[in-house]
């Protein structure tokens, strides 16, 4: 028996897609509990991006919280070997804080994880796969991508604290050009690298055509490296026909301490923010204890809903009308006609 498009709701319906998706890219599914030790969230806070979790104490005295993320018990679960990279998917739901109404709220989310020694075609797989992600969603799409590394070049050329570098990194994310240059000259940042900084900040176009505006910005090894990695998965998603959605944006950056290299995020039609986030995040893996590389990307797919435009006329397809004196059989024949 198949599964009728008519019967699944939008959300259901790209989740299955979605799965399928991944299970044919050579993703194995990762199951885990609703609970994990609050601990491992406390010490990674800032990548949860909320101190609200809820908590409660198990029959054996351990103090549980209910999932916030799903990378994180991912990464826990991880065993590196060396030569070898593990490739996951899940669909999860998290509990998290609404910012509006003040209550916990449960979203699913749809995405994958790839870890262990990662190449630039492990890269290059992950974000196609975002891609083709939001194909999936959407055909009105686009996926925003950016380099932590060429923002952390140019702050390390800077050469400011950390207080700065943090409001300098929050102007990039709000695309706030003007108040950045204020920030950078009331810091005594040259003019020269206040340029640049100005410059990514304002600089937002298709990914094959301001990349090598980007790399003429470039002015340490650090920025000249990440821009190179930057260029060459571009190409290599232009050269698949994948390129014609992607857009380079540096209001897409995260959190420095976790991400290290790209990170994206992928917006469609009728949605007001993104549906999909991912990045590079080889700092967190090394932070839990963990070696090699990793990236991946969330679907939330809780929002599916809310992009279902079709107004149906009805709500149902065939109305069944008898009598109460009908008989059982009769009626049983009709529903099947």
């Amino acid at each position: 028996m198949t599964l009728n498009d008519n019967i699944l709701k939008t959300e259901e319906r790209i989740t299955f897609a979605l799965r399928s998706l991944y299970h044919e890219s050579g993703y194995t599914p990762f199951k885990m509990s609703r609970f994990e030790e609050y601990d491992m969230y406390v010490r990674n806070k800032n990548f949860v991006g909320s101190g609200n979790i809820v908590t409660f104490t198990d029959l054996g005295g351990r103090l549980l919280a209910l999932k916030p993320d799903v990378t994180l018990s991912i990464i826990k679960n991880y065993k590196p070997a060396q030569g070898s990279v593990s490739k996951v998917y899940y669909n999860e739901n998290v509990y998290r804080p609404d910012k509006a109404t003040h209550e916990i709220k449960e979203i699913m989310q749809s995405g994958i994880e790839c870890m262990g020694d990662i190449t630039k075609l492990d890269q290059c797989e992950v974000i196609a796969l975002a891609i083709k992600s939001l194909e999936t969603v959407s055909p009105n799409y686009i996926l925003d991508i950016s380099s932590v590394g060429i923002v952390k070049g140019l702050l390390s050329a800077a050469g400011v604290e950390e207080s700065v570098e943090k409001s300098i990194i929050a102007l990039l994310c709000d695309k706030n050009s003007f108040a950045l240059r204020t920030l950078c000259e009331e810091n005594g940042i040259g003019s020269a690298i206040t340029d640049i900084a100005v410059s990514l900040c304002e600089i937002s176009g298709k990914a094959t055509e301001v990349i090598d505006t980007i790399e003429k910005l470039c002015i340490n090894r650090e920025m000249m490296d990440s821009a190179a990695e930057l260029k060459s998965i571009i190409k290599a998603l232009a050269d698949c026909n994948l390129a014609d959605n992607l857009y380079i944006d540096f209001s897409i950056i995260g959190d420095t301490k976790y991400y290290n290299g790209v990170v994206f995020r992928g917006y469609v039609d009728k949605l007001p923010k993104s549906i999909l986030a991912g990045g590079r995040y080889d700092n967190l893996l090394r932070g839990m204890g963990k070696t090699g590389g990793a990236i991946g990307f969330a679907v939330y797919s809780d929002m599916l809903e809310r992009i279902d435009s079709t107004n149906k006329e009805y709500d149902c397809d065939v109305l069944l009308i008898y009598e109460e004196t009908a008989d059982f059989s009769d009626v049983k024949k009709a529903m099947r006609a």
